[in-house]
């Protein structure tokens, strides 16, 4: 980021440099001179940057999903070993740069829509990045002209307080009655100009915020003034605050996460066996015996239950294949990019597992071209999460209500919510059955509702965070915060011997058809959990105004007391 920061005069658009292909910035304009750059242009650019920056597919989104046992891969955030890289830092922050130029253009130019609407983003992805690192820079970026090119890193519990502002500007600057010149409209892939839900998205986002809070602070005014007014936040499927992306066209727009189907050599998007044993109702823990009926969704298998593998496979349940978190087994490096399980039609836009069993390669009936649309979006903030944050603050004692009723429709919701991103995104050619009203669905949701009515109210909470954790697969930035402030849900730990007798952890042993019984998996990790991720050490190199590199396992967000 210092180098942005050096040289940030020719520099306002290298955001440009990983989104310029996009069929989202067709314009005819000298991209290379700033003042020549509308709002317009770079609104698409900023919101593109930031969907992908916190999505699957891409080095930062893969950590958080790995970390919160969504993925597992032969990756350096396997182990909790993630180095200080650039992991997402430097785009983010030329996305934000890009706001910045939008706030001050807009509010010079009465565009005051773009200026709101790019200071609520701003403020959104401010506070993923608090999340995500802890202390950053804040007041002193983007400070060039003011002559800071060493910019401080402020403390997270400073920033904070200035985001709710920044937010409360942004919804006066689009309730602002002055005429624009203009406004958005198709050039915003997030909600295509609606003011009113971006307003709801902002209050949503406080909304978040003030829970994310809830342990070291007392946010029971602010929480109950704003769920005093349901319809001033997200509160439906087509309100959700979400980056649309895709088809593959003229350009490929696809969903970053649809690379895997694309790649030659995959081996960075698996699927936890952890997270699909949790669906499964393989765990002994918690949903014993009951599987989620988003399985086929969440989830294509290249191989039916008894195909044979490219090479031998370290974990197999029929035809569910993957690797362990943590292993350090024979079988982990093996190459079977035509075997493993791949993200399925949700998150990712690929493809419904109807049992088939067909892999996707160039050669095969079903290509990469074929296998699904890519149109998925990135979730930033669902309706599904603002049900969840309302059954939380019950749970917690913060606001009154009726903790069952509410966690019931957040869990209706997320199963809607699947089929809201298929139909209305995704729009794939292959068939594909609705999930939320089918019989296995409802029967989910009853057994789900009947565990949680005769819970605990900390089991309550369990339940709470683990059915938010499965709605939110794909969006790790979300689950990294979540798991950390409660929790929730249990995650695999290799050196938890309930998890891993004598370091040894055991797939079903009867879920290899060729080698029976299925072989444990040797697991073992040295590094504790990541409270934060680690800064870029590029950044620290550059900035003398940055602190000593931290030690992420001790390096807690301002949040957790």
């Amino acid at each position: 980021m210092m180098k942005k920061y050096i040289c940030i005069l020719s520099t306002l658009v290298l955001l440009f440099t990983s989104t310029s292909c996009e069929k989202f910035l067709d314009v005819n304009k000298n991209e290379n001179d700033p003042t020549s750059v509308g709002v317009s242009t770079l609104l698409t650019a900023s919101e593109v940057t930031i969907g992908r920056a916190f999505s699957i597919g891409t080095t930062l989104g893969d950590a958080m999903s790995l970390y919160t046992h969504q993925l597992t891969g032969r990756i350096s955030s396997d182990r909790y070993a993630l180095l200080g890289s650039n992991i997402g830092w430097n785009d983010i922050y030329n996305a934000i740069t890009n706001l910045d130029v939008i706030i001050e253009q807009g509010t010079a130019e009465s565009r005051l829509a773009y200026a709101g609407v790019a200071k609520i983003l701003k403020a959104y992805t401010f506070s993923v990045m608090v999340d995500t690192w802890g202390d950053l820079p804040y007041s002193e970026h983007n400070s060039f002209k003011q002559g800071i090119t060493q910019p401080k890193f402020d403390k997270g519990s400073d920033i904070y307080p200035q985001l709710i502002e920044l937010i409360d500007s942004g919804i006066a600057d689009i309730n602002n009655t002055t005429i624009n010149p203009s406004k958005p409209a198709n050039d915003d892939i997030i909600y295509k100009g609606d003011l009113t839900k971006w307003k709801k998205a902002a209050n949503t986002l406080k909304l978040k915020m003030y829970v994310q809070q809830r342990l070291i602070k007392d946010v029971k005014a602010e929480v109950t003034a704003l769920l005093s007014n349901p319809d001033g936040l997200i509160n439906a499927q087509n309100e959700s605050f979400m980056v649309t992306f895709g088809p593959n066209g003229a350009t490929d727009d696809r969903h970053s996460g649809y690379s895997i189907y694309t790649a030659a050599q995959r081996s960075n998007e698996m699927i936890s066996p952890w997270f699909y044993e949790i669906l499964k109702g393989y765990n002994k823990d918690i949903y014993t015996g009951l599987e989620d009926p988003r399985i086929p969704y969440y989830f294509y298998n290249q191989k039916s239950a008894t195909a044979a593998p490219e090479n031998q496979t370290e974990y197999r349940d029929g035809g569910f294949i993957s690797i362990v978190f943590g292993s350090t087994g024979p079988f982990r490096d093996g190459s079977n990019s035509i075997t493993i399980s791949l993200p399925g039609i949700y998150p990712v836009g690929g493809r419904y597992d109807d049992g088939a069993g067909i892999h996707i390669n160039s050669t095969s009936t079903i290509t990469p071209a074929t296998a699904g649309t890519g149109a998925a979006p990135q979730k930033l903030i669902t309706y599904a999460d603002r049900i969840f944050l309302e059954a939380e603050l019950i749970n917690a004692g913060i606001i009154s209500g009726n903790e069952a009723e509410v966690f019931n429709k957040g869990v209706k919701a997320s199963m809607e919510q699947v089929d809201y991103v298929i139909t209305n995104y995704v729009k794939p050619s292959q068939s594909v059955p609705t999930l939320a009203t089918s019989a296995k669905s409802v029967a989910y949701q009853e057994a789900v509702a009947q565990a949680f009515a005769s819970a605990s109210a900390s089991r309550r909470l369990e339940y709470i965070m683990t059915q938010k954790w499965i709605a939110n697969y794909g969006s790790g930035a979300t689950n990294y915060v979540d798991y950390r402030r409660t929790n929730y849900p249990v995650m695999f730990d290799p050196n938890n011997p309930k998890h891993a007798p004598e370091g040894l952890f055991q797939p079903p042993v009867d879920g290899n058809p060729l080698v029976k019984p299925q072989q444990a998996v040797p697991v073992s990790v040295s590094n504790p959990y990541p409270l934060t991720l680690p800064w870029p050490q590029g950044e620290l190199d550059l900035n003398g105004s940055a602190p000593p590199q931290k030690s992420p396992g001790a390096y807690k967000p301002f949040w957790l007391p």
